[in-house]
This record gives C-alpha cells, sequence and structure tokens, in this order.
C-alpha cells in the first residue's frame, strides 16, 4: 500500500488549477465574515494566505510553526487514523496537495488542499484550542482498534473542528472549517432550518452526522476553554458509551411495507440528492414556478379580504370570523362557494360549492380518489405510461392493482387504452378509474385534442369507469387558446377533476381540490354523493385542509374578481419566453449541421407545460445522471423513471419553467458536452459555434 505522505510539486498544478483557488477565495469574501469566529479571524490574519496562486505548503508550515509551533505535512488525501492522531499529538498536521476541479467550487467530496488551509489551519494560530486538539488526540489514539470508539470520538471531532460554533457577543459564530467553507451550511445555520443545541458531550456522542448533507443539529460552545473541559471527563465518558450494550435503534422483526422495498424507486430522493451533491449544476430536472412570481407578501395579505368579506357575509365580528378559521374547520372545505365560482369563469366548469373538496396539494387528492373508489383485491387503476409518478407511486405503495396505457404526441393512445380495458376487464377484475394529464402532460409534454376527449368520455360511459382529470398544466398554454378540460366537457358524470394552485400561485400554498358532482350507486343500492364519500376519507387522512391558507386563496380569488389568468399574464408570457429560449438553445448546440454527433437527436417543441423530452442515441440512467452533473454540471431526468415496466431508456425529461435565460442557455451548452462525450468519448468546450442571435 503506497504512503499518504508525499511531497507537494508544484508543477502539477495547472494555471487552472490557481484560477481555481483564486476562484473559491472570492467565493468566500462573498459570503463576508461577519459569522466567523474571531479566533479563526485572527489566525487567518496572522497566517497571510495568498489568495491568487495555490500555497506552497512549505513556506505556511515555516510561518506557523513560528506562531503557534505546529507544523504541515504535505499528504495525497486520508491516512490512517493511528497515524492522524499520532500527528496532532506532536502538533503536526496533514494538509491535502490536491485541489478540487471547477465544477466543485462548492463541494467537494474529497479532502483538498483549500478546506484544509482555509477552513483548518488559522484555528492552530490559536493556544486555547491547539490544547484541545493535542489533549482530544492523545486520548483517541488509545483506542484506533475499537471501532466504535472511533465513531465516537470521529463524532467530537465533526461538531467541533468542522461543525463547531461559539458564542460571541450574544451571536453564535462559526470556527468549524466545513461550516466556514460552505455557503450551504451557513445559510442552513442562518435560516434556522436546523437547531443549534448547547454543546454537550453526551448529545454529542449521541448524534450521528453524514458529511454528505446538510447538518440536522449543530453545537455551540462559550469558550474554547469550556471546549478544553471536556477533555478532563472525555475518557469516562466514552468507556460509558462503550460499555453499552450497541444501540443502532433498529427495530427487529418488524417488516414494512413490501412495496416500498428494494423494487420501489425513489426517483424524487435519488434527484434531490444528486442537486444538492452538485449545487452549481444547472437543474433541468424539477418542474417548480417560477420565483419571481410568488407574490407571497401580497397573497398573505388577501387574508384580511377574505376576513371581510365573511363578516359582511355572516354578520359576525372580526373576532368571530378570525377565531373560526384558526379552529378545526369543516372536512370539505369552507371556500368552496368561491373556488365554484373561479372554476365557472376560468375553466366554464359549473358545479356548486357542495361538488368540491378542498384537499392539501393535489398529491393528497390523488390518495383521497384512489382509496376512496378502488378495492385492492379487484379494481385497477389505468395510468399514462410514460406518465407522471403520483397516482401510481402511490398505488405501488398501498397495494392497488395498476397498469400503464401508451402514450403518444396526442396524449393517452385511445386504441391501446380500450384493449387495456377489454382484456382486464375479461379477466376477472375491473378498470374502475383512469388517470390522465391531457394538457401539456408530465413528462412527455403531449397534449390530448378536443376529438379525443370527446371519444374518451364516451369510453367512460360504455365501459362504466372514472376519469381522474390532472389540470395542473391547463393554463400555462403558449398557443391563442386553452383546450377545455374533460370536467367541462364531461356530460355523463364520469370526471373527477383534480386542481391545484401550486404553480398558478405558489406551491407553498399547499390547497388543491377535488371537483366531482357525481352521484353513485353503493353496494347498498343507495345513491350517495361521490364527493361526501371522498370527504369521509379525506377525514381520516388530514382531518381538514389549513383554514389560513384557505382564507388566504378565498381572498386571492376575490381580490382578482375570480380571474387568475389575468393576473398570471405576466407569468404565463416568462414561461413561452422560456420556453422559446430553450428551444433555440437546443437547435443552436445541438444543430447537425453544425455538429456530427448531433445527428438523430431529437426533441418535442411543446404548446404549454413546462416540459421538452428529448430522444438521444444511447441509453441513460441513474450513473449517467451523476456523470453528467459531475463531469458538465448540468441535471436531467431520464424518461424511464417514468415508465412503470420498462420504455424510455434513451430519452430524457427537460424543464425550464424556473431558470433564467443565461442559465437555460448555459445548461444546454454543457448538456451537448455530456451528449457529445457519451458519442464521441470526446470531453471538453463545443467547437465555436455561429454567432446566432437566440
Amino acid at each position: 500500500m503506497s504512503s499518504p505522505f508525499v511531497t507537494q510539486d508544484d508543477s502539477l498544478y495547472q494555471e487552472a488549477d490557481h484560477h481555481t483557488w483564486s476562484q473559491l477565495f472570492q467565493k468566500q469574501n462573498q459570503l463576508g465574515n461577519e459569522h466567523l469566529a474571531s479566533a479563526y479571524l485572527e489566525g487567518y490574519e496572522k497566517l497571510r494566505l495568498d489568495d491568487r496562486r495555490i500555497v506552497r505548503i512549505e513556506d505556511i508550515s515555516r510561518r506557523l510553526e513560528a506562531i503557534s509551533g505546529w507544523t504541515l505535512v504535505p499528504v495525497s488525501g486520508l491516512i490512517p487514523t493511528r497515524d492522524f492522531f499520532y500527528m496532532l499529538i506532536n502538533k503536526k498536521y496533514p494538509v491535502t496537495v490536491y485541489i478540487r476541479q471547477p465544477h466543485e467550487l462548492d463541494f467537494s467530496e474529497q479532502p483538498d488542499i483549500f478546506h484544509d488551509v482555509y477552513g483548518h489551519l488559522p484555528l492552530l494560530t490559536n493556544e486555547k484550542f491547539t490544547r484541545f486538539l493535542t489533549s482530544y488526540s492523545i486520548i483517541a489514539l488509545k483506542y484506533v482498534n475499537n471501532d466504535r470508539a472511533v465513531d465516537f470520538l470521529g463524532r467530537l471531532y465533526w461538531f467541533t473542528y468542522e461543525m463547531g460554533l461559539i458564542m460571541e457577543n450574544g451571536e453564535s459564530k462559526a470556527y468549524g472549517g466545513a461550516i466556514i467553507t460552505s455557503s450551504e451550511e451557513r445559510a442552513n445555520i442562518a435560516s434556522g432550518a436546523a437547531p443549534v443545541y448547547p454543546f454537550s458531550l453526551d448529545q454529542v456522542m449521541n448524534t450521528p452526522y453524514n458529511p454528505y448533507k446538510l447538518q440536522q443539529q449543530y453545537f455551540v460552545i462559550n469558550s474554547f476553554d469550556e471546549l478544553f473541559n471536556v477533555i478532563e471527563g472525555l475518557e469516562e465518558k466514552l468507556i460509558d458509551h462503550l460499555l453499552l450494550p450497541e444501540q443502532d435503534n433498529v427495530v427487529r422483526n418488524f417488516s414494512l411495507n413490501d412495496h416500498i422495498g428494494r423494487e420501489f424507486n425513489d426517483v424524487i430522493g435519488f434527484l434531490n440528492d444528486t442537486q444538492f451533491k452538485y449545487p452549481d449544476a444547472v437543474s433541468f430536472v424539477a418542474g417548480q414556478p417560477d420565483e419571481r412570481f410568488f407574490d407571497i407578501e401580497d397573497h398573505i395579505a388577501s387574508f384580511d379580504t377574505y376576513i371581510r368579506y365573511r363578516m359582511e357575509k355572516t354578520g359576525s365580528s372580526r373576532n368571530e370570523v378570525v377565531n373560526r378559521i384558526g379552529q378545526y374547520g369543516k372536512t370539505k372545505g369552507f371556500i368552496n362557494d368561491l373556488v365554484a365560482e373561479y372554476l365557472k369563469v376560468e375553466e366554464d366548469i359549473k358545479v356548486t360549492g357542495e361538488d368540491i373538496l378542498m384537499t392539501v396539494g393535489a398529491q393528497e387528492a390523488f390518495g383521497i380518489v384512489v382509496g376512496t373508489l378502488c378495492q385492492q383485491e379487484k379494481d385497477v387503476v389505468l395510468v399514462e405510461d410514460p406518465g407522471y409518478i403520483g397516482v401510481s407511486a402511490f398505488a405501488k405503495v398501498f397495494n392497488y392493482n395498476i397498469a400503464g396505457v401508451g402514450t403518444d404526441e396526442e396524449g393517452i393512445d385511445l386504441k391501446l387504452l380500450r384493449d387495456k380495458i377489454l382484456t382486464i376487464n375479461g379477466s376477472g377484475k375491473r378498470v374502475k378509474l383512469l388517470y390522465v394529464i391531457p394538457d401539456y402532460q408530465n413528462p412527455s409534454g403531449s397534449c390530448m385534442p378536443i376529438g379525443n376527449r370527446l371519444k374518451l368520455l364516451e369510453m367512460a360511459q360504455q365501459y362504466n369507469f372514472l376519469i381522474l382529470e390532472d389540470s395542473v398544466y391547463n393554463s400555462f398554454t403558449y398557443a391563442q387558446k386553452k383546450n377545455p378540460t374533460l370536467k367541462s366537457l364531461d356530460r355523463y358524470g364520469r370526471v373527477l377533476y383534480v386542481g391545484s394552485f401550486s404553480k398558478s400561485l405558489f406551491p407553498g400554498l399547499r390547497m388543491g381540490m377535488i371537483v366531482g358532482g357525481q352521484r353513485v350507486e353503493n353496494h347498498r343500492g343507495d345513491r350517495v354523493s361521490l364527493i361526501d364519500e371522498m370527504t369521509k376519507v379525506k377525514a381520516q387522512m388530514t382531518n381538514n385542509t389549513s383554514g389560513i391558507t384557505q382564507a388566504m386563496l378565498g381572498g386571492v380569488l376575490l381580490a382578482k374578481n375570480f380571474r387568475l389568468s389575468e393576473w398570471n399574464r405576466a407569468k404565463f408570457e416568462s414561461y413561452k419566453m422560456k420556453r422559446d429560449h430553450m428551444l433555440a438553445s437546443l437547435d443552436k448546440y445541438f444543430n447537425p449541421q453544425e455538429h456530427d454527433w448531433a445527428a438523430g437527436i431529437r426533441w418535442t417543441r411543446p404548446e404549454g407545460g413546462f416540459f421538452i423530452k428529448m430522444s438521444l442515441p444511447f441509453e441513460v440512467d441513474d450513473q449517467s445522471v451523476v456523470d453528467s452533473a459531475s463531469r458538465f454540471n448540468v441535471i436531467f431526468s431520464p424518461m424511464r423513471y417514468f415508465y412503470l415496466k420498462g420504455g424510455g431508456e434513451n430519452e430524457i425529461r427537460l424543464t425550464f419553467s424556473n431558470l433564467s435565460r443565461d442559465m437555460i442557455e448555459k445548461g444546454v451548452k454543457q448538456l451537448a458536452q455530456f451528449v457529445r462525450w457519451n458519442v464521441t468519448g470526446i470531453k471538453g468546450p463545443l467547437p465555436l459555434i455561429a454567432d446566432t442571435t437566440i
């Protein structure tokens, strides 16, 4: 095994490496010093680090030795635990000679010279902290052959030298190197998203950590004297922990739902983790609305608009109205009459408030519909294939029968649908529900023609199933006129309409709805309101939808005279501009006349929604996503994630809704580099392209 101890060969650093070093310093300067510990800042000033060129470890070592007696040892990476503690006892600190790559400016999985030098060395000038560090290492060296002991001691190191906070003038400030060099950790602390606890050796030793994710808690000391004082009881506390039975908090002989086991594809978790791991990568993954248009403060003010409306309508006092909103509310919802008016004005859907169930977003609505309508033993839910995974994943987790029906550029294939219904209904099971996104479908962007919509309604009547219409993208059309919803065309009482205000207002509102109006004959022959039956299921899930957010939404609808499309016009125009720029960028960087490798690559040109489907001449999978993120700084969704049982292996989904024009073009250019690398094996910048205006 080769030794990790090396010499620093300056000739191995290229100008690009020095540029990376300089960029890292610039990013630190942008973050500012106001939340950094004074001991760290004083040490930083003493070391006089070069912010333009990678430092020579030998030079910094001489400077540090003159200040505190510590010296530096160049290493190639992580060193054995025993060697590490032995070095610290002898006032030697390992510094990695490797410098991270340009795409790793915010986060590098490997140790690197910038993190070691900028994050750790300034504290080695502080006598009180180094006294703790050497004393800690003397104890740790005695336990290096015990993995559990190393784990416990590693937690102490992690929550101090890497993630430590110290109180100064009533404010917690960072002295841990991993906080100091991470904009994400600093933001995590500033936002209050993770609690900050007073330092407790017991609590620290009982707290595992993940070096690749934002911390879920931090620990703050009052002084380095306090930190040194833990040394006195450290070994005794360590032995206490080692003598306890190993507590892994595993509940044994307790199996979980089989349907979230190995075969369950946690697509959202994987893509979210990838985006966190590569925060500088342009992400074409999430179909999120543009945050610039959220207007949250005005929407919060709409709460008062609704209060005044209810006061006038009921004759109640303001206090009475507000208190009723804060109480457990009506399960079905209390702004249903306003939502009914909105549906009539905007969607030509004519229902009463009693035909509507307000939900916590669309995802809860899907669960309520499936849970109300379907019996697990004999009923089947049909979904578009490929399709949005919200309904299919829910059905899988709760063991409902689910089957896919192929789609094309006109949405669900009606011939395949008929064949699937006949096959299932002839097998002893029954098609009970069909889930579709008629407008600008996620993930393909397809749109169902009006003729197909009418035919689908006829089929629902003929084969006695209901249609679950997901209308989330209906309003996001770039054509002259949006299509009528299935619900507005329905004369058979076959459509359950699910809507959401996440895209038209903002996702944090968490407001959705199920719109019914049907009466159904149950197994006893009684005719009951389907929405009322769904309300019973809703009551078992979330009791009622937040009264606060209902009141906000009601106020917005009143203030906008029920016409959100007019108010959202600027937003829609922005999305259209982004769609156009995305397509122009694809035309530019994947032009087969400019690039031979781009021949045969195709993409859709959607007339609405947030999604573009792209076909590539090679297969893409999870590793492709990681390669693209790590090597080319761009992330996409493989289409195979959206198929039930295979398909889309050569396709990806791209979204543009929450990106600027510059980020769209940058991302497409980097995507082109990834594709060229897969086709030709060539990595690097694209050849110069003829200047075109996009």
